[in-house]
Formats: C-alpha cells, sequence, structure tokens
C-alpha cells in the first residue's frame, strides 16, 4: 500500500478518531480439566481503523482476542460501543482485523496509511489505551533496533522493531506512528527493563494483510528443516565444498513440511532462489544488514514455490518446493478451540501442546517435566511420531487401581504396537479383541487393564466425574458420555 501523506498537525489529529479500545470477553479452555473451560475472562487492548480489500476494518493484536466469545470497540472520543467479530487472526503473528457491521462505527474517520519500515534511530509515537485511564494516550520514543525475536504469542521468530516508547497493559494492538502513518503494531514488552517494548512492523503487518485477502490466514511458510552452521574450513572441506562455498548442514527433515522428500539430512543449502546463504545461516537483507535464511522463506507466502540450490554427492543441484507452514511437533499456536483428549477406564490421553505445558504456570519451562519441554524445544515430526502423547492423570476407580499416582507420562506404544498420534492409540483401544489393554510409557513403564471390566465401568466414571464425552470431537470413533 502506498502511503498517504497529510499536514502533519491536523493529520495526527484527524487520525486519533480512528484510535479504537477493544474490550473482549473471552472464555479459555481448561488443559487440566480438557472437557470443560476456565470460565469468562475481561480484558482490553488497543486497535486501528485501516483500509482492507474487504473495506475499514479494525487491526488489533490476535493476543487481544484470543479465544473471544464476545468483543466491542469504542472510537477515541465517542462513547457508544460497537459490537465486533474477529473476522481473520494470525496468532502467529500476533495480529487479528476486526469487523463491525454498523457502518456508522466508520463515519467520519481516516483509515491509517500503512508507511514504510523505519529506520534506527526513527521517532515513533504509540497510541491506545493503556490501564490507568480511559482516555487515549501517546508515548514518544525511538527505534533502537530491528531484528528477528520469538514473538510471545507463538514463539515464532519473525521481523520486530524494538522501541523506547512506553507500552503497557492495554496498549497492545495499538498503532505505531510515524509521519502519520502506521508504520507498526504495539505487541510486546521487555518486563525486566524499563521502557523497552517491541512492534510488529508493516512488513509482517503487509504480508498478514495480504494474506487475508482470502478470507483465511494459512500463515508463514517454513522450510521445515533443522539445520547446523558451517563456520568451520575443516567441516566444509570435509564434506567436499569447493573453496569459498558456503551454506549451512541440514541435520533433519520434518515429517510433511515444505522440505520432505526434496531434502535430506547430509545436504548443504547453498542458496534460496538468487540469495546465497552464509556459513551463519544468514542471507543479505536490505543495505549492509543480513538476516536468518528462515526469515527469507518467511517473506513469502504459502503455496508459492521456491528454488533452491543444495550441496549433496559432491554436486551441487537446484531443487524446487512448494512453500508450507512450520510443522511442529508440538504445536505453539492452539487458540480458540478446546483441547484434544481421549478418556477410558479413568486414564486421560492428550497430545502435547503449548497450552499443555503452560498448566505448570508461568515458569512452565523449569517445571513442566523436563523430557517434554526438550521435545517441545528441539523435537522433530517423524513418520514415526506425528504427535507428543501423554497420559495426563488417572481418575481413580477400581478399574485403575495401582496406577492412580501416575501422571504425565508420555505413552509410546498401545497393544504393544507403537503409536504416532493419539487417534492411534484411539484405534488400538477401540479395535483390540485381546483379554487386556496394555499401554507403554517412553521410560518402559507399562500399564494393564482387564478390558472387560474397563468397558463395564467405563460409563459410571464418566458420570461420577461429570466428563460428557469421553472425547473431544477431533479425536474421531464413538463416542461415549453421559
Amino acid at each position: 500500500m502506498t502511503p498517504r501523506t497529510h499536514d502533519a498537525p491536523s493529520a495526527a489529529k484527524a487520525l486519533r478518531r480512528s484510535v479504537v479500545k477493544v474490550l473482549a470477553t473471552s472464555d479459555p479452555p481448561d488443559y487440566d480439566q480438557p472437557w470443560q473451560t476456565r470460565g469468562v475472562e475481561n480484558a482490553t487492548g488497543s486497535g486501528a481503523i485501516i483500509d482492507t480489500a474487504a473495506g475499514p476494518r479494525v487491526l488489533t493484536n490476535a493476543h487481544v482476542v484470543e479465544n473471544a466469545v464476545f468483543i466491542e470497540v469504542r472510537r477515541y472520543g465517542r462513547a457508544s460501543k460497537y459490537v465486533a467479530e474477529v473476522e481473520g487472526i494470525g496468532y502467529e503473528c500476533d495480529l487479528a482485523l476486526l469487523k463491525v457491521e454498523k457502518k456508522e462505527f466508520f463515519r467520519g474517520t481516516i483509515p491509517f496509511p500503512l508507511g514504510s519500515l523505519p529506520s534506527l534511530g526513527d521517532h515513533v509515537s504509540v497510541l491506545g489505551f493503556p490501564i490507568g485511564g480511559d482516555h487515549i494516550s501517546v508515548t514518544e520514543g525511538v527505534v533502537s533496533r530491528i531484528a528477528v525475536t520469538p514473538y510471545a504469542q507463538s514463539e515464532r521468530r519473525l521481523l520486530s522493531a524494538q522501541i523506547d516508547a512506553a507500552i503497557n497493559e492495554g496498549s497492545s494492538g495499538g498503532p505505531v506512528v510515524k509521519d502519520s502513518c502506521l508504520v507498526g503494531v504495539a505487541f510486546e514488552a521487555l518486563e525486566e527493563a524499563e521502557n523497552i517494548g517491541y512492534m510488529i512492523p508493516t512488513p509482517i503487518v503487509e504480508h498478514f494483510l495480504r494474506d487475508m485477502e482470502d478470507g483465511s490466514f494459512a500463515g508463514f511458510p517454513a522450510l521445515g528443516i533443522v539445520t547446523q552452521r558451517l563456520e568451520s574450513d575443516a567441516h566444509r572441506r570435509s564434506l567436499g565444498l569447493p573453496k569459498g562455498q558456503r551454506g549451512v548442514l541440514v541435520t533433519q527433515v520434518e515429517y510433511g513440511g515444505a522440505a520432505w522428500g526434496v531434502l535430506q539430512p547430509g545436504d548443504v543449502l547453498l542458496a534460496l532462489g538468487k540469495a546465497a546463504v552464509a556459513g551463519d545461516g544468514t542471507v543479505r537483507f536490505g543495505r549492509g544488514a543480513r538476516i536468518e535464511f528462515d526469515q527469507l522463506v518467511a517473506s513469502h507466502h504459502v503455496g508459492e514455490r521456491m528454488l533452491l540450490s543444495v550441496w549433496r554427492d559432491n554436486a551441487r543441484l537446484n531443487a524446487e518446493l512448494e512453500l508450507a507452514p512450520l510443522p511442529c511437533l508440538i504445536p505453539r499456536t492452539l487458540y480458540d478451540a478446546p483441547p484434544t483428549y481421549y478418556l477410558y477406564a479413568g486414564l486421560l490421553f492428550v497430545p502435547v501442546t503449548r497450552g499443555y505445558l503452560r498448566t505448570w504456570g508461568e515458569d512452565w519451562m523449569a517445571r513442566a517435566p523436563h523430557d517434554l519441554v526438550e521435545l517441545y524445544r528441539s523435537g522433530v515430526r517423524t513418520r514415526r511420531m506425528q504427535e507428543v502423547v501423554v497420559l495426563q492423570k488417572v481418575l481413580a476407580d477400581q478399574v485403575n487401581r495401582g496406577y492412580h499416582a501416575i501422571e504425565n507420562v508420555r505413552i509410546v506404544k498401545c497393544q504393544e504396537r507403537r503409536i504416532r498420534c493419539l487417534r492411534d492409540l484411539v484405534r488400538e483401544v477401540n479395535g483390540t479383541q485381546d483379554e487386556f489393554l496394555r499401554f507403554e510409557s517412553a521410560d518402559g513403564r507399562s500399564l494393564v487393564l482387564d478390558r472387560t471390566l474397563a468397558a463395564e465401568r467405563h460409563e459410571g466414571i464418566l458420570k461420577r466425574y461429570g466428563v460428557p464425552r469421553d472425547r473431544s470431537e477431533d479425536v474421531g470413533g464413538a463416542a461415549g458420555g453421559t
């Protein structure tokens, strides 16, 4: 989008009418009791009116409206609230578009034009409705860093800009403005430091808006590979690379990712299109800067094709692949949906997700089981493991005596067959005619139930513990319940 220029003082004042307070009521899922929710919560944030291909919309943060069941918006200087709904949401980049049906909401507003990526040292203003008052707040700051950082909502590493303008609770989703143009969206503050905040810069905003033009968000693509830097001359020579040739070594390829069936462990990734990959994994970015190669991939769109150059078997070869979303062994961005679970004979089985790990609290990376945290950090999807399935807990009953204290144990086999995902486990339980049900954990422990007794006790366990269904709807198969 081409930025429109305005007379600075009058434009800045007029644009304030396009700053929006977002009031969201949510009903988040309860990952400890996955058949129910935690109850109603209220939160506020900020937003900005922008133009889209579908008309004027409110741009805000995804985390402001996550798990929302009701949303209202109110413009700066107005008393009336209007009902809004989420038209599109991208948790990966922490952005959301809100639609307001009543056209009068937008009357008299000037949508924020999108500006270009600011430069280091540029002065910007953050507009929004932080806690401490019900009126608009304007804070000033300077762009102090432009880098790739993990976004808190998804931990996906994407381009962001650090600013020293104050960003407080309630400011999230507010426009960051330079020369009467939106150059970013406020979304995070560094808690350990004073006046260090982050904004989502316009290249990410534009990617999201273009992605949303077809009515759905496909996400930011990735190759789906794990790589190792090749900064050692000896390592490069051992791989037969010509003198002066750089690149990164492919060590793993994610099952189902864009590179699955195209790249293989042992390949050296030399270039993406015409962009040469350095030994530290970076490519040229802008004037004199460098950026990680996966960010060049992320700047494209899912479904686009990309040419690669790789070194394999002492020869350079070219390949082409279709870009796909980042495959994750443990999902990071499951929001606005109930948790997946399967409860049988009092044994509660769930796939590990970030939501599940966060039941250990804010410090979950230190408090959750170390093997699960390690899989979250570096686990890779393979043919043999497409989900991490755990026995979360046991609802005590006579059929599962001896196992009541077992919890948060990774299950790898059912009926002596390896399981790739929760659906495999459900299939084995439903399909067996054996006398016993057998489950094996990753540390070698076994759980054995009498199958006939389990079937007899199953419905009574559901009723006693107030569980309406023995599985979430996405698991499939026949579901029991009271």
